[in-house]
């Protein structure tokens, strides 16, 4: 056995030197003995033994539960208690200091034994656990995730620097406060809360996503998109104790995201306008206008058969955006309409633009990229015409579209006239 260091704290001489020769019997180096407190503390900071026999009661102004404390917080070495009082109020005092033992005098050598052992144990796997604990909470303080932990009632018990910043709250202010007025996240369409995610995990035992489309409300009311995942967290038995939120601001991404579809967007835009602008003259200058229209109507046939389930869905996402009632409301269809057909053909590389009066509206074309100096290509005329009259009859709504103006009879302008009957009116 390698030996271990003991220090004495014992303001009676003769009980202390018995002690002592107990002590090294038992196999244990005595590296001093001494009557006071303070002097205890000098002891330990100058040879650092590896427990402290302290006897409750000590001459002069710091007894020995305070010597006690003292050498726990500044030295963390392990304190076993020797007195000969066991009253309650004493006990009560010294378990506040939390020391690995208390031996009540006189006692026995194997009592002294045990107890010196256990604390060694008992120090050596708090050392242990603390060491693991920091591992721990070096690792989540480290990681580029936010990551706040609470109890099984939703009590914030951790919050790592990444989710400081990115709720705006300061981590001692944060801890044991309800996550919901720490984390405050909505859908971001619709504005409404999102569902407590420590009562979804709790609920269902199971790590949880939030939805898609998701904001957190910052300290300052400031909107962060995120996403995020909730897991629990459990003690040996299984039983939830806990759960682990880690969650990541998105802004970067979404916005890189959104530059590389607009990217795709262009390139498809650029290379479907160049094809049609270059490849469809050559075949479609001189076909006879009968045979014009029996390909127009196959293209509207195609298109529809190819666009419209597209249409729909569209349609419906853009109303839904536009609140609870708008799927009832006619004239939100119809501007959500407008700006779906003007974004396709944007994707031509046709630039419009809508003239909204209360009966009638227009969708007018303010560019053409089919025309040239000497002529206008017919076949474009007529798909452009087949692409807004057919798509138009999808939306369900009452009315029809006529070509009020068209380049083919002349004009410098290619428009299309809209006129509905609202169930309102």
């Amino acid at each position: 056995m390698s030996e271990v260091k003991i220090l004495i704290v014992e303001d009676e001489s003769i009980v202390a030197m018995d002690i002592k020769h107990r002590a090294e019997g038992l196999g244990y180096e005595v590296t001093a003995i001494t009557p006071s407190g303070e002097e205890a503390l000098e002891h330990v900071a100058d040879n650092r033994p590896d427990l402290v026999l302290m006897d409750i009661v000590l001459k002069g102004e710091m007894d020995g539960i305070e010597a006690a404390q003292k050498i726990r917080d500044a030295y963390d070495v392990p304190v076993v208690y020797l007195t000969a009082y066991s009253d309650e109020r004493t006990l009560k005092r010294a378990k506040i200091t939390e020391p690995f033992g208390y031996i009540i005098k006189p006692f026995e050598d194997r009592e002294l034994h045990s107890a010196v052992e256990v604390a060694l144990y008992k120090h050596q796997m708090e050392s242990k656990l603390k060491e693991s604990e920091k591992w721990l909470s070096t690792t989540l303080e480290s990681i580029g995730d936010a990551v706040i932990a609470t109890d099984k009632n939703g009590k914030i018990k951790f919050m790592n620097p990444v989710a400081s910043q990115l709720t705006g709250w300061d981590h001692d202010a944060a801890i044991g406060q309800p996550l919901d007025e720490i984390f405050k996240i909505i859908h971001e369409e619709s504005g409404a809360p999102v569902d407590d995610p420590v009562v979804k995990v709790v609920e269902n035992d199971a790590i949880i996503d939030l939805p898609p489309q998701v904001l957190l409300i910052n300290k300052k009311g400031e909107p962060v998109p995120i996403d995020d995942s909730s897991a629990p967290i459990k003690d040996e038995n299984g039983s939830i104790i806990g759960v682990a939120l880690v969650f990541r601001d998105v802004t970067q991404r979404r916005r890189e995201v959104k530059e590389r579809e607009e990217l795709l967007k262009d390139k498809a835009r650029g290379e479907l306008s160049s094809f049609m602008v270059s490849a469809l003259p050559v075949f479609a200058s001189n076909i006879p206008p009968q045979i014009r229209d029996n390909i127009a109507r196959s293209f509207a046939d195609r298109f529809e058969k190819n666009m419209k389930p597209l249409f729909l869905e569209e349609m419906e996402k853009c109303q839904i955006n536009k609140g609870d009632n708008a799927l009832a409301d006619q004239k939100v269809l119809f501007q959500c309409y407008l700006s779906w057909i003007s974004e396709f053909m944007s994707n031509l590389g046709i630039v419009t633009d809508t003239d909204i009066e209360k009966r009638k509206s227009y969708l007018n074309f303010a560019n053409c990229p089919w025309t040239n100096e000497e002529s206008v290509s017919p076949i474009f005329c007529l798909i452009c015409r087949a692409i807004v009259i057919r798509s138009f009859t999808w939306t369900s709504l009452h009315g029809h579209v006529e070509q009020s103006q068209c380049l083919l009879d002349d004009n410098d302008k290619c428009s299309f006239e809209f006129i509905i009957s609202w169930d309102d009116n």
